[in-house]
């Protein structure tokens, strides 16, 4: 065997062991890149499905107030510490047959991008500031070649203050990320991203036990007039929890309990309604040798007046759950190939505002990742099985997903992944079976701060899908990401 061959496998070893599953993870899980990596990784820096992100929440979760190392772009004085680091993502996009139906002609291609400059600074070991500025946007999309900045602002931007050893408070605009993202992400993979404003404090009881409560501001309160002329008070919209984790070697549980608190009152409607939508859940997993299992359930209580309120529609009793469970075995042996079966389900109702709501919230879910890269489909009201195979030689990672769905009820509404309705419910429909997605995906790190990606896919409607059409839709992308 050459010596240049067996530089290659030392290498490709070396890649997969970075990017093993931290708590879980996406799949392709990422991994935090550990003080073993070379520092041009830059701080905060998790390896993601498409290449290198930064991440500094959820099980992520890194203090600004703790100073960073030296190395390139990071300097520490005393007790004082400075991080410059950035982030490229340009990708480009075609899409055909969103309707399954080829006399639509609704091709598109496009290509956007985002562009990122973070600055951390800390002080003294308790309090650290983070600012991220990013511009998002098509190209082409400017009205002329002139236009400056129409899509620059600021995605993250907050305080750490670290009270004592074991508490945390972070205070200002900031991600949240847990889990497979099923229910709390951050949406890596559309280029805006998303964050909250709002306050999050972390206790620490031991390394491996944290309890982490959270209280987000999506709209704020005001005052409206109805018809009559009479000022009704609009109590705002918030997003509240508590997550509590417990980690023993490679095995882990979760338990949360999370509130999304709605309050879509307006003058057009002729009464005062409330969607307070309380989710209990938990998340477990572990590995047994070449064996990781993984599961996690969340029940569903509260008020709603879903689909969308109307005026003298009384509020729903919420009544809804939802599933998943995961084992995937990978070979020990070179290229680390893998094999993952998945099975999911989340609660549905074919007959809104009837006094009791069965549909789930999927709430704030990076959705791109766990129903199919097409997006079509969410976590509300389905019936999802899915195979996986995977490779991962001289630490690339190719993989294939096969992908098929049900509604939990036929009747009810198709949710597409960002929770918008795809196809409104029908009490007329019969059929459960919605398609069938195949997803062929690649990932190259080219340096260990750009990594090419790529994807096509192919979505096969099923009997229910025929109220759109019966033609299959396909998809593709290439991306470039690099994180430093």
């Amino acid at each position: 065997m050459s010596r240049t061959l067996v530089a290659l496998m030392m290498f490709a070893a070396v890649r997969v062991r970075a990017e093993e599953p931290v708590d879980g993870g996406l799949a392709p899980p990422p991994a935090i890149v550990d003080a073993g990596v070379p520092a041009t990784l830059g701080f905060d820096v998790v390896r993601g499905p498409w290449g290198p992100a930064r991440r500094s929440s959820g099980e992520q979760f890194r203090s600004a107030a703790t100073p960073v190392g030296e190395g390139p772009l990071r300097w520490r004085w005393a007790d004082y510490s400075l991080a410059i680091g950035g982030q490229y993502f340009a990708r480009a996009e075609v899409r055909d047959g969103r309707d399954f139906d080829f006399a639509a002609q609704d091709h598109t291609l496009g290509v956007d991008h985002r562009a990122r400059l973070t600055v951390r600074a800390s002080a003294k070991e308790r309090v650290g500031v983070l600012l991220e500025l990013q511009d998002v946007r098509g190209w082409g999309s400017e009205t002329n070649t002139l236009v400056v900045m129409p899509f620059t602002g600021l995605h993250q931007g907050f305080v750490d203050v670290k009270v004592t050893s074991f508490l945390d408070v972070r205070v200002g605009r900031q991600e949240l990320s847990y889990g497979e993202e099923r229910l709390i992400g951050n949406l890596d993979w559309a280029q805006t991203a998303r964050a909250f404003d709002g306050v999050f404090v972390r206790v620490t009881a031991s390394p491996s036990v944290t309890l982490d409560a959270f209280g987000m501001l999506l709209a704020p309160p005001a005052w409206l007039t109805d018809a009559s002329g009479a000022r009704f008070h609009n109590s705002g919209s918030y997003f509240t929890g508590l997550y509590a984790r417990a980690r023993l070697g490679k095995a882990g549980f979760d338990v949360y309990g999370l509130g999304l608190l709605e309050d879509p009152s307006s003058a057009a409607l002729g009464a005062r309604h409330d969607n307070n939508r309380l989710t209990l859940g938990a998340r477990g997993f572990g590995a047994l040798g070449p064996l990781a299992l993984l599961g996690e359930a969340a029940f569903q209580t509260g008020k709603s007046c879903s689909p969308a309120c109307v005026q003298g529609q009384t509020d729903d009793a919420v009544l809804a759950g939802s599933f998943a469970v995961r084992a995937t075995y990978t070979a020990p042996v070179w290229g680390a190939p893998y094999v993952l079966g998945e099975f999911l389900g989340a609660s549905g109702d074919g007959t809104p505002a009837d006094g009791v709501d069965h549909t789930f919230h999927q709430l704030f879910p990076t959705g791109h990742a766990q129903l199919g890269f097409m997006d079509y489909v969410g976590w509300q009201n389905v019936v999802a099985a899915r195979g996986t195979l995977g490779f991962r030689p001289w630490g690339a990672h190719v993989w294939l997903d096969v992908r098929h769905y049900r509604a939990w009820d036929p009747t009810g509404a198709w949710y597409a992944s960002n929770g918008s309705v795809f196809l409104p419910a029908d009490a007329t429909r019969a059929s459960g079976n919605m398609g069938t997605e195949l997803d062929l995906s690649i990932t190259v790190p080219v340096f260990d701060n750009v990594a090419l990606a790529g994807a096509v896919a192919v979505f096969l409607p099923g009997l229910e899908a025929s109220a759109r059409g019966t033609a299959p839709s396909t998809w593709g992308f290439l991306s470039v990401r690099s994180q430093f």
